[in-house]
């Protein structure tokens, strides 16, 4: 299906959850792939029935398999979200279901959601009007309803939601309704050896922390509330001092080798833009560094913006080639690279030993998340070469980041002021 978290548009860390899982059972089985997307589930799943299609990702759909009389498989839940109904800011939220009655409510063409408006409007003494969208697709039609106060209310699936929702700022949750839509995989019994292979790699990858990874790598940095303030402010420091540095940002990215955004998404982190930021710590400057690094780095003043945004993002780099020596690759290593910049390479260094010493992958910053905040005690930092580091602070550190620069290269591409802005970084990668 053509939504966004299978073919996704906004996130800048691979091709899509759901791909990469197909991507890797791919390479599991050693066989080619050929990915078709459907405007519906309901098409999706005509064609797996129809015999055009051996596999079908069905995200939040939960068809009736006694409705066809071709053997199908059913893989294993891998994910389940509720049904939320949003209420437009400038709107009334829902109060009581009742106030449903007599609205226009926009439904995707989702089977679960509209099996959920149906079970709904059951229970009440009116009839809610369902606008249904042309495909299973949220992005799309939200993205027009959050600029248009008439639709008041929309019931969406809450896993095709929370990655959209940073960019949703006049939608907000009202209730949720109904009961959870699994996501899982649905395959062609009649498909020489295919329900075996899929048993046995469902079982690899949730046995070895390659689906957690997975989750951790697109969603694990989305937080459960949406701050819209903190946005709004994002996004008018965007339009109004950002063009102040991009020059710099580009060049000092082009030369370094560093996502240009990514560098932005670390600039915006640690000083909001403001060339004469000072920490409680003494770091100084858009990127935060402090007197030792400067004089490291060869840095005649810190406010220098050109100075600061150069130094910064040699810097970065310089962490990212410590790195070549700890098996790290990938996204985790320019995550781990960050936790650096934030708490010193040490103090990485310290968390893949930890990482090491609980039986955890030392290679993946899922890993890194959950030892980090163990060098805070003394069970543990007493073990390490470079002792006692604010663990749980590198970790919002880096998350934070990773959600700025999901925003900003979100916004680099949809319409809006912000793409104006965003889009020469974006363009310079």
């Amino acid at each position: 299906m053509n939504i966004e978290r299978v073919f996704p548009k906004l996130s800048p860390w691979g091709p899509g959850f759901e791909r990469e899982l197909v991507d890797e059972f791919i390479k599991y089985t050693g066989t080619n792939l050929d990915i078709k997307a459907y405007p519906t589930h309901d098409l999706a799943f005509e064609a797996l029935v129809k015999g055009k299609a051996d596999i079908m990702l069905a995200t939040g759909y939960n068809p009736d398999l006694k409705s066809t009389t071709t053997p199908l498989i059913k893989g294993p839940v891998y994910e389940q979200n509720q049904p939320v109904m949003l209420h437009h800011i400038l709107r009334f939220e829902l109060r009581t279901p009742f106030e449903l009655c007599d609205q226009e409510v926009f439904v995707p063409a989702h089977s679960g959601l509209e099996q959920t408006f149906n079970n709904l409007i059951e229970h009440l003494a009116c009839t809610p009007t369902m606008v249904r969208g042309k495909n299973s697709a949220h992005l799309e039609p939200l993205l027009r309803y959050n600029n248009n106060k008439t639709m008041r209310f929309h019931l969406v699936e809450y896993g095709a939601f929370k990655p959209i929702r940073p960019f949703l700022h006049k939608l907000r949750i009202t209730d949720y309704f109904g009961d959870d839509l699994e996501y899982r995989w649905y395959m062609r019994k009649d498909v020489h050896g295919l329900g075996h292979e899929a048993e046995d790699y469902w079982h690899l990858i949730t046995s070895n922390g390659t689906l957690d990874d997975l989750k951790e790598k697109y969603f694990g940095f989305i937080p459960e509330e949406t701050d819209f303030y903190d946005l709004y402010s994002l996004r008018k420091d965007i339009r109004e001092k950002l063009p102040l540095y991009r020059n710099y940002i580009i060049k000092a990215a082009k030369k370094y080798d560093i996502d240009p955004l990514l560098l932005t998404a670390v600039m915006y982190q640690e000083s909001h833009f403001d060339p004469l930021a000072r920490s409680k710590t003494g770091v100084r400057g858009l990127m935060q560094l402090t007197t030792d690094t400067a004089q490291l780095l060869g840095l005649t003043s810190r406010l220098d913006p050109k100075q600061s945004i150069y130094g910064g993002a040699r810097y970065i780099k310089f962490l990212w080639n410590k790195l070549d020596s700890r098996d790290v690759d990938g996204w985790d290593r320019w995550l781990f690279a960050l936790a650096a910049y934030n708490q010193g390479l040490g103090h990485v260094y310290d968390a893949i030993e930890i990482a090491k010493y609980t039986s955890k992958h030392p290679g993946t910053w899922r890993s890194l998340k959950q030892v980090f905040p163990l060098l805070t005690r003394s069970k543990y930092h007493s073990k390490t070469k470079h002792g006692y580091t604010r663990g749980y602070e590198a970790v919002d550190y880096v998350d934070s980041i990773r959600y700025y620069y999901y925003i900003m290269n979100g916004l680099a591409i949809l319409p809006g002021l912000e793409s104006d802005y965003l889009a020469p970084l974006a363009g310079a990668r």
